[in-house]
């Protein structure tokens, strides 16, 4: 029987490297919108996450659709208890009602909250010439879905788990 762990090394070449599989369209959220502008950004977008940028165009953080429906869906009380961006190092256990998409003081709480309230201020990134493998692995292990990639210090484009399992479907 083959180790599972060396037939999935077979899977991705390492010759195959982020910059190969990269996705170089960023679009990216602004520290300042409110949480209603980035839930019409993505979606108008079609995207679940995006980089979020300063004022000087620095990398802040990173927010997905994740971060609005965890933050829509939480009490006050629990926002509160956890404080600003607390409950983004626990895991996915949140209440998901779906009532929070028709509740009128989650409009206006998605109006008067920004994205710097519920960002991520971690920024997961590679170097361009890493191998995709390690770009996997590193994703599993921190349990994220996209990886930004720097050449030379600078961000250049984005891994999505979706980009990694594409090479594996064809």
């Amino acid at each position: 029987m083959a180790n599972t762990s060396d037939s999935r090394q077979a899977l991705l070449p390492q010759t195959i490297l982020a910059k190969d599989v990269m996705s170089t369209s960023l679009l990216a959220a602004h520290e300042s919108w409110t949480v209603a502008e980035l839930a019409h950004f993505l979606v108008s977008n079609g995207i679940t996450g995006a980089p979020v940028l300063d004022d000087d165009e620095q990398l802040l953080g990173v927010v997905s659709v994740t971060d609005v429906a965890r933050f829509t869906s939480m009490e006050q009380d629990e926002r509160d208890e956890r404080g600003r961006h607390g409950y983004y190092t626990d895991s996915l256990d949140f209440d998901s009602r779906l009532g929070y998409l028709d509740d009128e003081y989650n409009d206006a709480l998605m109006e008067a909250t920004t994205v710097t309230d519920i960002m991520t201020p971690a920024v997961f990134d590679v170097d361009a010439q890493a191998p995709v493998n390690q770009v996997a692995r590193d994703m599993v292990a921190n349990g994220i879905h996209r990886v930004f990639v720097r050449d030379r210090g600078r961000i250049v484009g984005v891994v999505s788990a979706l980009d990694i399992l594409k090479l594996v479907a064809d």
